[in-house]
């Protein structure tokens, strides 16, 4: 709980007072309220007692009648409950603001975490558990702030209760004070308990996310296989584990609840007869101290409920406060996107080595290539060779180990990432196509292009008499992943996207190896069209798909085995090239 006082204490230190200041005065007129019960029982004339104390409450109608004596404790009293309520209803309002900041400000932190986290570290985290971090995580957190918020409003009320309760009468408060903190301190294991089934309930939900991201992004393969019947089960199952530490979290807040509430009955009991029976207390004083109890005791029992809540969600706080520390551990990412990176003669890549941080091998070892501007240049191997950790380090997601990757003899850095992305097309294997029109499929990433450069990266990519024929063109909902098009009129729509930022340089990440051969070939002429202003690396398995490439580079086990054109490499005997060709 420090560490989220700390927290809320320099994000908005002025606001956080002043929402202190109105629960605050809420309570204050709330006591003070009370306190008239006094003069108003006097009024009725029911003895209020020997204390001289409470005296001084009549003092000031002294010397009213009877009716400017009710008019006057009524005109305070309702001045008084007005004021509570404008009060509560503007403190209400501020808090709700503050932890709607706080959340909305935590969101972003995630998301900047997220956008700036080097590739490596991005990788390691499934889609849902971003997710979960973001939408449920976040909330919960401000849920954690909030119960520390009511905690300490609430100490503020107590403690105004208490005073007019240690004035109304010092022993009977003593008593109640004394078996109100007994009861905290026995319950403290519960605080314990609530932390772990807060971490338990954390842990179940990332899971819960994940097989659900799992579950739906494979439901034409379930359904395909007939395993309706066991995904359904593993999700009840993980269903199951949410509803039990729902429950236990429940039964562990109820637990004290009962215990406070039978207490409570039988300490205002004792309260009575100790008052009456030997103190002697007066009438209107004993109804008082009666009603002050009935207030304050529940503060108790509310002490334990809130210091439960907070420990329940202390974990979700720490989850994304860890999270958010981790992604944003030791990253590269680019510091400025504006400038310019000048690309007219060559890319090269000058010995270049990597080492994943969570791998002790090296994946690529000793790189030393160039793609010269205007080239077509392929890069094969057999799987797990390093063809995408190569396009990887090109696109600037990952950044060498050992050695530079120079673009005109000028290092990539962080200084300049940023804007040689900006030159870069990528087509991965797996076309990203967003459940949305293709206008905002495009827009996404370009969104300063007007509707004829859409229409005419269109044209040029031949997406754009297919989306003439749909429903409502360029302002058709393409479904979850593009499921209305074939897998070549989503790589068409790709290509659009690629084309309308006119890039020095495309990858091509295995990008046809699923298309039909009409779409491969079509693919195929339109990158070579483009190759007099545009540099091309084409990812690929099959010797089909770079047929049109003036040169190869073969990589085995990260090291490059052959490079040299196409025409070389296939006249060699024994060649890898020679060996895609027998093969296919």
């Amino acid at each position: 709980m420090k560490q989220i006082l700390k927290t809320v204490w320099q994000m908005d230190r002025r606001n956080f007072l002043l929402i202190l200041l109105l629960n605050i005065g809420v309570a204050l007129t709330s006591s003070i309220s009370i306190v008239l019960l006094i003069p108003m029982l006097d009024l009725l004339e029911v003895s209020i007692g020997d204390s001289g104390a409470l005296g001084i409450l009549l003092q000031p109608f002294a010397g009213m009648n009877y009716l400017e004596r009710a008019v006057a404790i009524i005109a305070v009293f309702i001045v008084l409950m007005l004021l509570r309520a404008l009060l509560n209803s503007f403190a209400t309002v501020r808090q709700n603001a503050y932890l709607e900041r706080y959340e909305m400000g935590m969101r972003k932190d995630v998301y900047q975490a997220i956008g700036s986290a080097s590739w490596e570290t991005l990788s390691e985290r499934s889609g849902a558990e971003l997710i979960q971090l973001i939408s449920l995580q976040c909330r919960q957190a401000r849920f954690c702030l909030q119960w520390t918020i009511g905690l300490i409003a609430s100490a503020f009320s107590a403690l105004l209760q208490l005073v007019i309760a240690l004035w109304m009468s010092l022993p009977v408060t003593i008593m109640a004070l004394v078996v109100g903190a007994s009861f905290l301190f026995l319950f403290r294991p519960f605080l314990k308990k609530s932390k772990e089934y807060g971490q338990k309930a954390v842990e179940v939900n990332r899971e819960l996310h994940r097989e659900t991201q799992n579950q739906l992004s494979s439901i034409k393969e379930i359904r395909a296989y007939g395993a309706e019947d066991h995904h359904r089960k593993l999700f009840a199952q993980i269903s199951q584990k949410y509803y039990d530490i729902s429950l236990r979290t429940t039964q562990l807040r109820v637990i004290p609840q009962l215990c406070y509430s039978v207490a409570a009955a039988v300490l205002i009991g004792i309260a009575f007869v100790f008052s009456v029976l030997i103190l002697d207390t007066g009438t209107a004083q004993l109804m008082v101290l009666v009603y002050i109890f009935s207030r304050l005791w529940p503060v108790f029992s509310s002490w334990q409920g809130q210091l439960q809540n907070i420990q329940a969600y202390v974990p979700a706080y720490e989850t994304v406060q860890a999270s958010i520390c981790d992604l944003t551990k030791g990253q590269r990412e680019p510091q400025s996107r504006d400038g310019s990176v000048n690309f007219t003669q060559q890319i090269t890549f000058d010995k270049v080595g990597f080492t994943y941080k969570s791998g002790s091998e090296e994946v690529l070892k000793d790189l030393c290539f160039t793609l010269p501007r205007g080239s077509v240049t392929a890069l094969v191997g057999p799987s797990g060779a390093g063809k995408s950790t190569t396009a990887d380090l090109l696109l600037g997601l990952l950044q060498p180990t050992e050695g530079r990757i120079l673009v005109d003899d000028v290092a990539l850095d962080s200084q300049n990432l940023g804007a040689w992305r900006k030159r870069i097309g990528y087509i991965p294997q797996e076309p990203l196509i967003l459940n949305a029109t293709i206008r905002e499929n495009l827009l996404r990433f370009h969104p300063e292009a007007g509707e004829e450069e859409m229409i005419s990266a269109l044209k040029r990519s031949l997406a754009w008499p297919f989306i003439e024929k749909l429903p409502n063109g360029l302002d058709t909902v393409l479904g979850d992943n593009g499921v209305r098009l074939s897998g070549g009129e989503r790589q068409r729509i790709v290509l659009a996207r690629v084309l309308m930022g006119d890039p020095s340089l495309i990858i091509l990440d295995e990008a046809t190896s699923a298309l039909d051969y009409e779409s491969e070939n079509f693919i195929r002429q339109t990158i070579r069209s483009l190759r007099e202003d545009t540099t091309v690396l084409i990812i690929a398995h099959r010797m089909a798909t770079i047929r049109g490439a003036d040169r190869a580079i073969v990589l085995l086990n990260g090291r490059i085995e052959e490079q040299g054109s196409l025409q070389e490499l296939l006249q060699k005997q024994d060649s890898y090239l020679t060996k895609m060709v027998s093969v296919e």
